[in-house]
């Protein structure tokens, strides 16, 4: 009984890093505009439940976590990584449609 359960918990270590984002990307375009980011990404991972896709849209303040989105998006523009992200919820901060937002935000490596 043991052996199985240290069997199933390393199984589960091991695939729980994958599949557990909705869509990975490249960014390909950041634009500011106003209190938001529009980040476009290839491929646009749709829309998922919001009307559109991309661009997907990140609202700016000056919190550490805005900081550090911002970063490691940067950071996937300049150096070819990918980025995943969830099912965040939608806004419709701008181009009055509504798009994807990011909260949660992860950086792949090369």
């Amino acid at each position: 009984m043991k052996r199985t359960r240290s069997l199933v918990l390393c199984v589960l270590g091991v695939l729980a890093p994958f599949g557990v984002h909705a869509w990975e990307a490249k960014v390909v375009n950041i634009v500011q505009h106003d209190t938001q980011i529009a980040v476009y990404l290839s491929p646009d991972p749709g829309p998922l439940t919001c009307s559109v896709g991309q661009p997907y849209l990140m609202n700016v303040d000056d919190t550490t976590a805005v900081k550090q989105r911002f970063a490691m998006l940067m950071t996937a523009l300049i150096t070819g990584q990918t980025v995943s992200g969830w099912n965040d919820g939608c806004s419709s901060g701008i181009y009055g449609q509504s798009r994807p937002i990011f909260w949660r935000l992860q950086l792949n490596g090369l």
